[in-house]
């Protein structure tokens, strides 16, 4: 347990466990921690927004391309790369990212689709009324390919909790889970929206390195 600092009344005969209005309790570990999530976001943020031209943004209504939101995908302009190549980087990045890659796989066309599925045990925690709740998450993820670009869509997407029953939405009302829009579409789990953001478009750039071809795989 971390050290404490205590505010208590002018009158130290009162028990200030017993009195939580005259006091307040500050756990420094835990503040460090908060400190180190938080800059960690803020981090992968700026990075994301160096590295990605197309990404994803959290909105009332799912997950939509950053720069156009009506549209729940993005497409990755890949250069002088032909379709057949871009799904075959697509297929090792599978391979290399999931333990049994020819089971996440649910469906694929050569050289023109594919679509496999995620299960996140550890997606995320939010913070309710004081309360951590970790969340899980399952989703699929769509690619079509072309000449020199792959379509990327996320679709399937639920979050429960690992407790409790509730899933974290995109919109909602107090009573219906934990909702990162209310139903005016007003947002009230900042920290939730941008760890989603951190989480899909962290992936994408990840796979944009594959289907570039510029992963160190072959530096042994």
């Amino acid at each position: 347990m971390g050290s404490y600092w205590g505010f208590i009344s002018h009158n130290n005969r009162i028990n200030f466990i017993n009195n939580p209005i005259f006091f307040f309790i500050f756990d420094k570990n835990q503040l460090k921690m908060n400190i180190m999530r938080y800059a960690l976001t803020i981090f992968f943020i700026a990075i994301i927004n160096i590295a990605l031209s197309q990404k994803l943004e959290v909105t009332p209504k799912g997950l939509k391309d950053a720069e156009n939101i009506d549209k729940s995908y993005i497409v990755l302009n890949i250069e002088e790369t032909p379709a057949d190549k871009l799904y075959n980087n697509a297929f090792k990045y599978i391979s290399k990212n999931y333990r049994n890659p020819e089971k996440v796989i649910k469906a694929k066309i050569e050289n023109e689709y594919l679509k496999f599925g995620t299960h996140e045990s550890e997606f995320l925690i939010i913070n309710n009324s004081g309360a951590k709740i970790p969340i899980k998450a399952n989703y699929t993820i769509e690619l079509s390919f072309k000449d020199n670009k792959v379509k990327f869509e996320i679709n399937e997407l639920s979050m429960p909790a690992k407790r409790g029953g509730y899933n974290v939405l995109f919109s909602g009302g107090a009573f219906s889970g934990y909702p990162i829009y209310n139903k005016k579409g007003d947002l009230k789990r900042t920290d939730t929206k941008k760890e989603i953001e951190v989480y899909f478009n962290s992936q994408i750039l990840s796979l944009k390195e594959y289907l570039k071809g510029e992963t160190d795989d072959n530096n042994w």
